[in-house]
């Protein structure tokens, strides 16, 4: 056995959510401004997720900002959709 093997293949489901027509404006505005709101895992095997936010294009996107907490799978789409909105909301115009 190879020193990876970490004893399971079980996938960690990051929940499901449905943006509403506003949310999804928000995030198409979102990539179209180079501003980048995407979870990331807290720690390998946890699911619990902190949410990232870059600016910027790849590969040279800049770190702006982490959540100060993780997000369950319950939660973390409905957030993720809410810092889009809110830099929607802030820059829009």
């Amino acid at each position: 056995m190879s020193a990876a093997y970490h004893g399971r293949n079980k996938k960690i489901s990051m929940g499901s959510y449905s943006r509403s027509e506003e949310e999804d404006k928000a995030c198409l505005w979102c990539l179209e401004n180079d501003i980048c709101i995407t979870p990331r895992q807290s720690a390998w095997g946890i699911p619990s997720w902190y949410i990232d936010i870059e600016t910027g294009g790849y590969p040279n996107r800049k770190l702006i900002g982490t959540s100060p907490r993780s997000y369950g799978k319950n939660t973390i789409w409905a957030k993720v959709s809410e810092y889009q909105k809110y830099y929607y909301d802030k820059y829009k115009n």
